[in-house]
């Protein structure tokens, strides 16, 4: 799907955000550089949210699927705001 939006090396890319999600997340539960995993988190989900979850190319109930993802991902930046802060 990344190789099909165009986002050069899509496997790499891929794999570094796989990794980021993994640490990131056990830093937050360890709390440890807690406002600087969850600000990494943050600019994950800018980049990720519109790629992934682009409700504005598709009709019916996909494109409620794809809204609701949008919407998730607004709530977890929300939360990682509030961790960050």
């Amino acid at each position: 799907m990344m190789a099909a939006r165009g986002v050069p090396m899509a496997k790499p890319v891929l794999y570094a955000g796989i990794v980021l999600q993994i640490l990131a997340g056990l830093l937050l539960v360890a709390g440890l550089w807690v406002p600087c995993a969850a600000l990494a988190l943050i600019v994950f989900l800018i980049a990720a949210t519109p790629m992934f979850h682009n409700f504005w190319d598709f009709q019916g109930p996909e494109r409620a699927a794809k809204f609701n993802g949008w919407i998730s991902n607004a709530a977890i930046t929300g939360g990682l705001l509030i961790a960050a802060g």
